[in-house]
């Protein structure tokens, strides 16, 4: 089952942007800045207009006062008091040179006019230099400069910035908390499109993700219901087929005609063996499956099948030098190499090389810390390789679904049903194993089966 939406990337390789507690966090990261414009916006607009009617001619008057009580010529201790007293720098520049109540003129012939106004027939102007913003005036020969000195710290520029990241990081992990439990609707949503239908997702919350775990729960529950019912069907009707296949065998014996009872009992052959196919396919698919294991010789079950299959072609046999002793399914062992050696007899021409059977043992490695390698109780594999026709790249993914066919035509010469590689699939699977099919056209088919050696 495939949940990706057309842009999807693997989760390793997601970025931030693309889920959705850091689509949020843009989202309100982006709101917020607007709303800070906008509100910055509206009370700058407010306070200009605030200070361009009310406070400004107050400030020009009081400015008067103040230049008033300087006095001409200038009190220079006056002034000090004043800037003491007003916490502002006073400056003049006059014929007689520059002098500041803080002791560090400069040089006001550079600074940049940004503002002129005139009040009671009076001109003052607004000006920045560098850093620092002056409110000049003039009287006579002398020039007054008023400014208020910034004693802003790097703190005041940095705090409201961690301020800002923090509460970033905190709605990160809000959100985080949030969105949690997608991840766990997402891995069960994966186990029960993997067929695991028993599995539940574990949710508690009480909201909308809530309520979809609970629906998938309940979807999932029904699906297996379902698939229990269709099961004991097949079951009930297969096993109620054995006994007229049985009447039937012995009815066809008793014809007088050699060719009609022959083509009877190879039809009737083929039907019994799809009718145990179907049983032992949805033996393996039950949830109460069991596999009666036994330490078995698979060289000498290799050579038992082989044996079966001596009225046929005979394929080749490759084995180990040493024995291989594993603890499987005999039975389905047995089965499973007998379907896939009589589909290699089946798909491979009289002037074709014979199909080969090869068993081999490989050491299983397992990385720990990704830095040591510890070498494991090893891995069977079966590989049963044929010369035939092979099977086309498109057909590859379907060769092993239940009741699929490459020809669908279905005629005996080209096989049975559809279900011996599903069969020999679902035999692999439950010893915790694999099954591989490869192919190419005109060079043959390989299938190969790896189990472990402790399942």
């Amino acid at each position: 089952m495939n949940f990706n939406c057309r842009t999807h990337r693997p989760c390793g390789q997601r970025r931030f942007i693309y889920s959705l507690s850091g689509r949020l966090i843009l989202i309100f990261a982006a709101m917020g800045l607007l709303f800070l414009l906008l509100v910055g916006w509206t009370i700058g607009r407010g306070l200009k207009n605030h200070f361009e009617s009310n406070i400004r001619p107050h400030l020009l008057q009081y400015l008067e006062y103040v230049q008033a009580d300087i006095g001409t010529p200038q009190n220079y201790s006056r002034i000090v008091e004043l800037s003491r007293r007003l916490l502002i720098t006073i400056q003049i520049d006059g014929p007689d040179g520059s002098w500041s109540s803080d002791g560090q003129a400069v040089d006001l012939a550079g600074t940049e006019v940004f503002r002129r106004v005139e009040q009671g027939g009076r001109a003052f102007a607004f000006g920045k230099l560098k850093d620092r913003e002056f409110l000049l005036s003039r009287n006579g020969n002398y020039t007054y400069a008023y400014s208020i000195p910034r004693q802003r710290s790097e703190w005041d520029v940095f705090a409201p910035l961690l301020v800002l990241l923090a509460i970033l990081l905190l709605l990160y992990h809000a959100t985080r908390r949030l969105f949690a439990p997608i991840q766990t609707i997402k891995s069960g949503v994966e186990r029960i499109g993997r067929g695991e239908f028993d599995h539940r997702i574990t949710v508690s919350r009480c909201d909308e993700l809530g309520d979809l775990a609970a629906s998938i729960n309940g979807m999932a529950a029904d699906v297996q219901q379902m698939l229990d019912s269709k099961r004991q069907l097949l079951l009930a009707i297969s096993h109620e087929l054995r006994s007229p296949l049985t009447r039937a065998k012995v009815a066809t014996g008793l014809l007088d005609d050699e060719a009609q009872r022959s083509e009877i009992e190879r039809e009737l052959n083929d039907l019994e063996t799809l009718v145990e196919e179907l049983l032992e396919t949805e033996r393996l698919a039950s949830r109460h499956q069991a596999l009666h294991k036994q330490n078995t010789d698979l060289g000498e079950l290799a050579r038992e099948v082989m044996e079966k299959l001596r009225g046929n072609r005979a394929p080749k046999l490759y084995l180990p030098a040493e024995p291989i002793i594993a603890e499987v399914d005999a039975m389905r062992i047995r089965l499973l190499l007998k379907n896939l050696l009589e589909n290699a007899l089946r798909h491979t021409p009289s002037d074709a090389a014979a199909p080969e059977l090869r068993i081999g043992l490989q050491a299983a490695e397992t990385e720990r810390n990704n830095r040591t390698k510890q070498t494991g109780p090893g891995i069977i594999e079966f590989t049963v390789r044929d010369y035939g026709p092979g099977i086309p790249a498109e057909h590859l993914p379907h060769v092993a679904e239940p009741f699929y066919r490459v020809d669908p035509a279905r005629r005996r010469e080209t096989g049975g049903y559809g279900l011996g590689l599903f069969l020999c699939r679902r035999i692999a699977e439950v010893h915790g194993g694999s099954l591989d099919i490869s192919s190419e056209t005109h060079s043959g088919t390989r299938v190969r089966v790896r189990l472990p050696m402790s399942s």
